[in-house]
Parts: structure tokens; sequence; C-alpha cells
């Protein structure tokens, strides 16, 4: 199976909600950190829930390209995730 092929299943698995399945398949046939696969793990971290996972990801991305918006938007995203501050909910 060639690269963009493995590529292509993981991008397969990630728009049929299997996360995890991509990951596995990522990291089954790719060692280091190449720019695309950057990206693809970022948007599975993101799926996954694991937010400084796919910031770290995500931000190694924008090392190479820092200018793409979608890697961009993630990380606003996962910014205002992690900085949601409700008084309320810890305030019964």
């Amino acid at each position: 199976m060639t690269n963009t092929e493995i590529i292509d299943r993981v991008r397969e698995n990630l728009a049929a909600n299997k996360p995890q399945e991509a990951l596995t398949l990522l990291n089954s046939h790719f060692s280091g950190d190449e720019i695309e696969i950057l990206f693809l793990k970022g948007e599975i971290y993101y799926k996954l829930q694991k937010w400084g996972d796919s910031l770290n990801h995500f931000n190694l991305f924008l090392e190479y390209f820092p200018k793409d918006k979608k890697a961009q938007a993630y990380c606003v995203m996962i910014h205002n995730i992690l900085g949601f501050h409700h008084k309320d909910l810890l305030n019964p």
C-alpha cells in the first residue's frame, strides 16, 4: 500500500468518525512527523478531544505553513475550548 493510499484510508476513517482507527493506521505506517501527517494527527486528536496533543500538532504544522487558515482556525477553536469558563457552573 502506498503512502497516498494510506492517507486516503486515514481520511476515510476520519470522515466515518473512526478517529482511533485512523490514528492506529497512521502510527503503524509513519514513524516521522511529515508535514501532512502533522495536520492529520491534529485533526484526529481534535476528534478524540485530546486538545493538548491536537494543538501541539497544529502548531508544528503552522511552523511550516504559518498562513494556513484551516490550521489557524483549529488552534483558535482549541484555545476557545480550553479557555471556556462559566462562573455559575462552579458556583452552586
